[in-house]
């Protein structure tokens, strides 16, 4: 199968990083602007951003060509809530050389646009400390894929997930099983995690990225353990699957 960037006439956006200078949705603040750092491999598009409005914020998607389209998920600075949402995003050249994100998203149902710059990268930003005390909290907690309607689920070598999680943000990586690599992105509100994820699959005759949602109810076993009872949707087919975490 081709690459998903075959088309692309920008780079790879791996490491790169971008600055907001304009948007209809707020004002941009001059001083301490929105910043993204971008991961990229192959059709897969991951990241995280902060600044401005925005205390702890992470994306997950896909790049076809000149064209992202993300789902994100950040917490406010102020404390007065989350946001989860997508945009879509067209790669150009500016006029001194640098890659400008051009991008379309929704807020509150209102259709917005922003242009954000490449910049020099920095060093990896800090993240708000943890709540402690919360018992579905899933910062550092690891699962298995216990069953899944999808696909037969290999017990010697079943997908397994890493989870962080700051303010409600919450976001992961997993592999195994027919999974090569994936990355996932929601919030979290009590019992039920709301999550966009973005994967490769194994597949005969080259590796496959495909994207989905889901909504997760997170309960508690009699023996401690936590587990995630999913409801998703991948590539337009739903389904549901069981993850069980494993104790250290």
């Amino acid at each position: 199968m081709s690459d998903a960037t075959e088309t692309a006439k920008m780079p790879n956006l791996d490491e790169c990083e971008f600055v907001m200078v304009s948007s209809t949705a707020s004002e941009v603040s001059v001083t301490a602007p929105s910043r993204f750092r971008y991961r990229q491999s192959g059709g897969m598009i991951w990241g995280e951003y902060t600044g401005d409005t925005v205390s702890v914020g992470r994306f997950a998607g896909q790049r076809t060509g000149d064209q992202i389209t993300i789902n994100f998920a950040h917490a406010l600075a102020d404390h007065s809530g989350v946001v989860l949402g997508g945009g879509a995003s067209e790669i150009v050249r500016a006029a001194d050389g640098r890659m400008q994100l051009i991008e379309v998203f929704d807020k509150d149902g209102v259709e917005h646009r922003s242009v954000c710059v490449q910049v020099d990268s920095t060093e990896s930003w800090n993240l708000p400390p943890k709540v402690e005390g919360d018992t579905l909290q899933l910062d550092g907690a690891s699962f298995v894929l216990e069953s899944s309607t999808a696909s037969l689920v290999d017990s010697a070598a079943p997908t397994h997930f890493d989870f962080q999680e700051r303010c409600g943000i919450v976001w992961g990586t997993y592999s195994g099983d027919t999974v090569t690599t994936g990355h996932s992105v929601g919030i979290r509100q009590g019992e039920t995690l709301s999550e966009s994820f973005v994967h490769e699959l194994v597949r005969e005759g080259g590796n496959e990225t495909l994207s989905g949602n889901s909504t997760t109810r997170i309960t508690k076993r009699t023996d401690g353990r936590l587990e995630l009872l999913e409801e998703f949707m991948l590539d337009g087919v739903s389904g549901r699957s069981l993850c069980v975490q494993i104790k250290n």
